[in-house]
């Protein structure tokens, strides 16, 4: 677990502002591969010109539980993982029942990142859920049929977001098309609480709720 100095240190780090690049939406028509979305649009030729890899590593998140606000430069153009942010940013993506983290798969960071550069400014990204304890996960699972007792949740491996500014539907667009680009993964739709759920395990899989 990691230590409340080290978490102050990386989140003294993670303040450095960091320029990033504008990139731009244009889409044509796709269909998920489980129940449609209505008018999903694949996003794939607005995509940023890098991998995903060499697109520089920077969050801008916000808590809806805690309203803490926070910019994580976590790594370079060059593949280069700040442990210190990193541990920082893991702290942050921390259960929100009872504080406790862990290591984030590295592979949900990058997709939630990859997420923010389709979009202009790298936009803030508010954070509904992300590591839940496996307590945590059960005792939210008696009172919603929606919650996974088997959820990613609890592996670190999913993320359940929305981006400011940026219209519910169209982030589940981008979701969906980064998930394809990635290769892995599941996009859920979640209109009627405004949020997405991106996760990286192995299985593909699309649905709205």
């Amino acid at each position: 677990m990691i230590s409340r100095r080290r978490f102050i240190a990386g989140l003294a780090l993670a303040a450095v502002a960091v320029s990033t690049p504008v990139l731009a939406l244009t889409g044509g028509g796709n269909n998920f591969d489980g129940e449609p979305l209505p008018d999903f649009q694949d996003m794939t030729k607005g995509q940023p010109e890098q991998q995903p890899m060499y697109i520089e590593g920077m969050l801008n998140l916000k808590s809806c539980h805690t309203g803490e606000r926070y910019r994580f430069p976590y790594r370079n153009t060059n593949g280069v993982y700040d442990s210190q942010i990193l541990m920082a940013l893991n702290w942050f993506l921390r259960c929100n029942h009872d504080g406790k983290c862990v290591v984030m798969d590295v592979r949900i960071i990058e997709m939630l990142n990859y997420v923010a550069k389709f979009f202009p400014g790298n936009p803030e990204i508010t954070i509904n859920s992300a590591y839940r304890t496996p307590a945590y996960n059960a005792l939210i699972a008696l009172h919603n049929e929606n919650v996974a007792k088997n959820s990613l949740h609890m592996r670190g491996q999913a993320i359940d977001f929305s981006v400011q500014g940026v219209p519910i539907r169209q982030v589940c667009q981008v979701a969906q098309t980064v998930r394809n680009i990635f290769g892995h993964g599941g996009c859920g739709y979640y209109p009627r609480e405004s949020f997405v759920h991106l996760d990286c395990g192995a299985r593909a899989a699309t649905w709205m709720r």
